[in-house]
């Protein structure tokens, strides 16, 4: 969907008036200084809200007098997809006499999707990218500098360690898993943005943002890293040849096969996790304990089937899956922890192909990462955009453990990505 209107020559060419420059200036600070919000996530304000989240609507108002003093095409990248999960969670809100409150949680899908747009406007203004990817880049590897310090020298109250998780790491996000989930994305990031520009201090910015992962004790998020890292090494390969790019893709699926259908079962995973929980106390709070929470996953999807199966196919509303399961005096009442049965349960079959448009739409834009080129400029900001690309399979498998469609940083990596395609795009109409 566009907003269209004359169009201005791109912020890099000879021609670009000054006062869009100076104007997209200001939007690109307010967009660097939300980034380097998002880590901040506890203690929340009200309705779940964080620092980041005034950012992000002081960047929307700004892009907002911006675009319309200039007369710049705005596109609404991914909106189909949130249309459907909209529309979806507010015919289901309606049909299941859900409570007004559902509403936030859809105002919430608008709320990122405007953000995510925002972004987008890199491609008028290349500040705005740099902005973005720079301050995340930045900032990640100082934060886990600070956390796994913190969590060194006994900081609870910083490292986020409370008796609920043991001793593992939630630092200022409140869940470890999700703060596992953000610093597997901002090493993708630095990756492919090559910053620090030092490879002697990204090296180290990668070393302390794995620590830090590793003092989270997130499963999943181990498990993504491994997943990103073969996805990077396979981009990294395609890039030099097809034929390399094929090797590496042929090498490790046939390493996954090995594991899958040799390796994994003749492994016994329950005395491993017996040793675990009887090892050192960070194994003990997350490998030790993954057993059950296996088991749990495995009830709330049972239990979440049960009740789509024995429903219509509208759903129950948004974030209703506890309060219908409490209703049907399910033996186990908690959330979905799973965007693909929380999709389906609660937005129905308009939120399930929303979603699907939604999936199709990010692949189809890391499709033209890989194979197209970026304009010279922003190949200077983002040097490896293709390793962008290995953020999706982290997120879509993340997706089958956690809820990550409302993750802010899920947004912000969906905006460079759109800023990227798009400026692709402009290049090519360009040259045309």
């Amino acid at each position: 969907m566009a907003l269209t209107a004359p169009a201005l020559p791109t912020p890099q060419g000879p021609a670009s008036p000054a006062g869009t420059r100076r104007n997209g200036d200001v939007l690109a600070f307010v967009v660097g200084a939300t980034v380097s919000l998002l880590p901040f996530l506890a203690p929340a304000g009200p309705g779940n809200t964080a620092p980041a989240d005034l950012g992000m609507a002081a960047s929307l108002l700004v892009a907002l007098l911006w675009t319309t003093r200039e007369h710049l095409p705005v596109k609404l990248p991914y909106v189909l997809g949130v249309t459907g999960l909209v529309l979806g969670g507010a015919v289901a809100a309606i049909i299941a006499g859900a409570p007004v409150g559902v509403g936030l949680v859809l105002a919430q899908d608008l709320f990122l999707l405007s953000w995510a747009a925002v972004l987008a406007l890199g491609r008028h203004n290349i500040a705005i990218l740099a902005a973005a990817t720079h301050a995340w880049c930045r900032v990640a590897p100082v934060y886990a500098c600070v956390m796994v310090t913190a969590y060194l020298i006994g900081l609870n109250v910083v490292a986020g360690v409370t008796a609920k998780d043991g001793v593992r790491a939630a630092y200022t996000f409140g869940d470890p898993n999700l703060a596992g989930n953000y610093l597997v994305v901002s090493l993708f990031m630095m990756a492919a943005c090559q910053r620090p520009r030092s490879p002697g201090v990204r090296r180290l910015g990668y070393a302390v943002v794995v620590l830090a992962i590793a003092f989270t004790g997130s499963n999943g998020a181990f498990l993504t890293l491994l997943l990103g890292t073969m996805v990077c090494f396979t981009l990294s390969q395609l890039q030099r040849s097809t034929m390399a790019g094929v090797t590496a893709l042929l090498v490790s699926a046939l390493f996954v096969g090995t594991m899958v259908s040799l390796v994994m079962p003749r492994v016994d995973l329950s005395a491993l996790r017996d040793e675990a929980s009887g090892s050192i106390p960070l194994l003990r709070d997350s490998f030790g304990r993954s057993g059950g929470s296996t088991s749990e996953r495995s009830t709330i999807n049972s239990e979440g089937l049960q009740v789509f199966l024995g429903g219509d196919a509208t759903g129950v509303g948004p974030a209703r899956t506890k309060a219908t399961l409490e209703s049907t005096q399910a033996p186990y009442v908690k959330e979905a922890h799973n965007d693909y049965l929380a999709t389906l349960l609660e937005r129905g079959l308009i939120g399930a192909v929303g979603l699907l448009v939604l999936g199709v739409s990010i692949a189809a834009r890391c499709v033209r990462l890989v194979v197209d080129r970026l304009p010279a400029a922003y190949a200077e900001v983002v040097p490896r955009a293709w390793l962008l690309v290995a953020i999706a399979p982290v997120m879509a498998t993340a997706g089958a453990f956690y809820e990550v469609l409302h993750f802010r940083h899920l947004w912000t990596w969906l905006g460079i990505v759109a800023a990227l395609v798009l400026a692709m795009q402009d290049a090519r109409r360009e040259t045309r």
